[in-house]
């Protein structure tokens, strides 16, 4: 493999790191209503290269409006279960848009070893 092509790779592994966290950020200014949401379900998604994959499920209510949302986020070990009460931020101009605290912690780390692990692993093919 070239130098360049390492590089290149490198910093788009880094790039992608980067941009996720700026849409949490961003997501995060956007949401300013919070509001208490259920865990309504738990989606289980079976990947036979990544294994099992938990999805939580919200129902929230805003403005007396029912929403229900799936996590974009998924986890490989269950944090939530159905039944559970969580704290979740919504975007008042668009409701369905929403952020939950528990997984910021989760997303942030996995974004920064995703970007990171990737970028040392093409840094040794230099």
């Amino acid at each position: 493999m070239s130098k360049t092509l390492a590089v290149v790779i490198m910093v788009l592994f880094i790039a992608i790191g980067v941009i996720a966290i700026i849409s949490m950020i961003i997501s995060k200014i956007r949401c300013t209503e919070e509001v208490e949401a259920v865990v309504d379900e738990i989606i289980v998604s079976n990947d036979s290269d990544s294994g099992t994959a938990y999805y939580p499920v919200f129902l929230y209510w805003y403005e007396g409006t029912e929403y229900r949302r799936k996590s974009g986020f998924s986890s490989l070990f269950l944090r939530f279960r159905e039944g559970d009460r969580v704290r979740l931020f919504i975007d008042p101009n668009k409701p369905e848009r929403f952020y939950c605290p528990k997984e910021t912690i989760h997303k942030v780390l996995f974004f920064l070893l995703f970007s990171g692990s990737s970028a040392a692993i093409m840094a040794l093919f230099l």
